[in-house]
């Protein structure tokens, strides 16, 4: 899909000025500006999170009572439960969370709910088995803060912590302490930890008040997955918090950390960011989306090689089944979409008989991802369907599914994720009101997606010192994407498909001179693109290794041209054509024209039309006058089949802007 190049427009003097002042070239210097760092200071404390000092635990609200409440159960030996989240930040802020306790003497033991008999939250039932057993003391990790009226039946049977990082309601859940950044009076300065960040300060607090001095090992590798799994912000103290825990991964302490890395063939590169959120996080998340989430806490809590190297395995086998799986409920999915007027959808929404809920979400994301739409995928049993929602930039989904409760059963989640039920026979309805929520949230100019690039620079103008300096830009993620760069009219050198299904491109860049090596994950159908030469690139800068051997390597996001800017332009015979072509196109494509000409405007600049919605009003205007367009009572646009050739200045609308 075209997207629009939004190039980061940076002070050339100012970056100059950056650069000299802390002795790194100009392109980090801009990049850095881009990012709004524009003082020095700044920028060394970015460029080096390693430096900078943790946050107070007991800055977050009622960590007092919490360190409290868990120190006096520690020294009770009273029974202690962390109840956990089925996903990667809830697993890592488990395990955290209960080795700490464990270390620090507690009699301590997890609960985590299963995905598809509990769901997500704390659950009723779960407490009141907890309680029967013995247990006076549950604490919640990434979870709890919604859970009120759970909390409230049980809390004359046993007293409860709460830690959690998702936004809070109207009233905070009955408990000893409540611990969220997100609460209204908190004075934390770091408000987007994810669940594991929450656990690991309420470990650092606890630690400095039974030990007096700071945990020697806390975990750090743990957290850092967690907190690159949930995609929190990778800035102020979760840059921190990533940064540490990167740099022990490879040499981790914890068994189970070494056998994922060795199961996932990453032991003989150094692991970055993108190292955990494509290669070991999903491989933590998978557990709990298709079997039970205990068996990435095993894993990460074991102390045995043998069986670790055993559960990692198994996580890597699960991991190629919830990929077929998401194969397969995608391709139902699209397959539904054939038999929708697509083209003019504000949203998805589709849904299937016993859909697996484990990769709903996921679905979701690829669906969005493809086609940059709002995206619901809903798996229906018995009449009843769970989905899972995944949003784009404008459209607020937790505002959008308020409006259209009354479909629903029920719902949560925040502006760009949710998940929701809804019966069966409301599906058609929740379409409808969401579709007429969008058009009321977004301007048809916002369903045009956008790279914002850091420089238009051309790979042959890079060299391995720049690409190693762009590593300080490390730990890369949520707000502090990777760089990317963009360079136009290209050739290329060997172009072929490798891998085992013949998905990836690889090719070689050829300009003044220089030869650059390119990967394009995912692209066969650009093959014979990047052959006819001349074509555009978006691209992050990398290092390939090799047999010891080191080049740069371009790593394509896109071989798309971009979406032309949006301009006036002359309604003259010229853009006539063009527009006549872009109609011709999109019924042939077996789409319908819209009525709404700013959607329709937006269509023309992602096929390649330079327009804006008057000139495209215009030119339908012409059109209808001629008789090569009309109207339909359910408000499209046809095209009427004509043999007669026609005559632009038949047209009054025509004559008058071309007089």
């Amino acid at each position: 899909m075209r997207k629009i190049w939004n190039i980061r427009q940076k002070d050339k003097e100012k970056a100059a000025a950056l650069a000299a002042e802390l002795g790194v070239s100009a392109l980090l210097a801009g990049i850095l500006l881009n990012r709004g760092i524009d003082n020095a200071a700044a920028a060394r404390e970015f460029l080096h999170p390693e430096e900078r000092e943790y946050y107070d635990p007991y800055l977050l609200p009622d960590m007092d009572k919490a360190v409290k409440r868990i120190r006096a159960a520690i020294e009770a030996r009273e029974q202690i439960v962390v109840y956990g989240d089925y996903d990667a930040d809830g697993i890592t802020a488990t395990t955290v969370l209960l080795r700490t306790l464990q270390q620090l003497g507690g009699w301590a033991d997890y609960y985590i709910p299963d995905r598809f008999t509990e769901g997500y939250g704390v659950n009723l039932e779960a407490l009141k088995r907890m309680h029967r057993q013995g247990t006076s003391l549950v604490i919640t990790v990434d979870c709890g803060i919604k859970s009120v009226e759970e909390l409230r039946q049980m809390q004359d049977c046993m007293d409860f912590v709460v830690t959690d990082h998702h936004l809070p309601g109207d009233e905070l859940p009955p408990a000893v302490a409540v611990i969220d950044a997100h609460r209204q009076d908190s004075k934390y300065p770091c408000g987007e930890l994810a669940g594991v960040g929450i656990a690991f300060k309420l470990c650092q607090a606890l630690w400095l008040a039974m030990k007096k001095v700071p945990a020697e090992n806390p975990g750090l590798e743990i957290v850092a997955l967690g907190t690159v799994a949930d995609a929190v912000p990778l800035v102020d103290e979760n840059r921190k918090i990533v940064a540490e825990g990167l740099k022990r991964m490879k040499d981790s302490s914890f068994v189970g950390i070494r056998a994922l890395i060795e199961a996932t063939g990453l032991g003989n590169r150094e692991i970055d960011s993108m190292g955990i959120g494509f290669v070991l996080a999903p491989r933590i998340n998978v557990a709990g989306r298709l079997k039970s989430a205990r068996l990435s806490v095993e894993l990460l809590l074991s102390e045995n090689e043998d069986m670790a190297r055993e559960m990692a395995g198994k996580l890597n086998e699960l991991n190629n089944t919830r990929k077929e799986l998401k194969e397969e409920i995608q391709a139902m999915a699209e397959e539904q979409l054939k038999s929708m007027d697509i083209g003019n959808a504000r949203v998805i929404v589709v849904a299937g008989e016993e859909w697996h809920h484990g990769v709903l979400g996921l679905v979701a994301s690829s669906l969005q991802e493809k086609y940059y739409l709002p995206t619901i995928v809903i798996s229906v049993k018995d009449g009843i369907g769970k989905g899972s929602c995944r949003s784009i930039p404008g459209f607020n989904l937790f505002k959008a599914l308020t409006s259209c409760q009354s479909a629903l059963v029920q719902f949560g989640g925040h502006e760009m994720a949710a998940g929701l039920t809804v019966r069966a026979e409301n599906i058609d309805l929740l379409r409808e009101l969401l579709e007429a929520e969008a058009r009321r949230q977004m301007t048809a100019a916002q369903y045009i997606p956008c790279y914002d690039i850091d420089m238009e620079i051309s790979p042959a103008e890079m060299t391995m010192e720049m690409v190693e300096e762009l590593s300080l830009l490390e730990p890369c993620g949520m707000k502090n994407e990777p760089p990317l760069f963009g360079c136009r009219e290209l050739s290329c050198l060997n172009p072929e498909l490798k891998g085992a299904d013949a998905r990836h491109l690889k090719f070689t860049v050829s300009d003044r001179g220089r030869l650059v090596d390119a990967i394009a994950f995912n692209m066969p159908e650009e093959l014979a693109r990047v052959a006819r030469g001349g074509f555009d690139m978006v691209y992050a800068a990398g290092i390939n290794e090799w047999r010891d051997m080191r080049s740069l390597q371009c790593m394509v996001r896109s071989l798309d041209e971009p979406v032309p800017v949006q301009e006036p332009v002359a309604v003259d015979r010229d853009f006539m054509r063009q527009i006549y072509v872009f109609l011709r196109s999109r019924v042939q494509g077996g789409h319908r024209l819209s009525a709404d000409l700013g959607w329709l405007a937006m269509q023309a600049r992602l096929e390649g039309c330079r327009a804006e919605e008057q000139n495209v009003a215009d030119a339908v205007t012409v059109l209808l006058e001629l008789g090569l367009l009309k109207k339909t009572p359910e408000g499209y646009l046809e095209l009427s089949s004509t043999a007669k050739k026609m005559d632009l200045h038949d047209s009054p609308t025509f004559r008058r802007l071309n007089s």
